[in-house]
């Protein structure tokens, strides 16, 4: 979360979503991620989850909502795992604006 509030334009709020959620990352109105547990929740959107669906499935870390969501669950453990987080994290930045 950290790496991510230092990304322009993002600020960190408490997230829309109440129960178990920490703080979120927001870009102007909308949420874009969270955490919970160890895990990071993004919104990608359904155009971009569609797009990406296939290397989405192939990574162990990536669990998909299900078809018409928005959302991706990353599984956070390691160093690596962030990095691709923040990877995530910088497609919701891009089709949020």
């Amino acid at each position: 979360m950290a790496r991510g509030a230092r990304m322009r334009g993002l600020r960190v709020r408490p997230s829309r979503f109440k129960k178990g959620h920490t703080d979120a990352l927001w870009l102007g109105t909308r949420e874009i991620a969270h955490c919970h547990n160890g895990q990071v929740d993004v919104r990608l959107t359904r155009a971009v989850v569609r797009e990406l669906r296939e290397e989405l499935r192939s990574d162990a870390r990536i669990d998909l909502r299900g078809p018409g969501f928005d959302w991706i669950l990353i599984r956070v453990r390691t160093a690596a795992d962030v990095d691709r987080a923040i990877e995530l994290l910088r497609h919701a930045i891009r089709v949020a604006r």
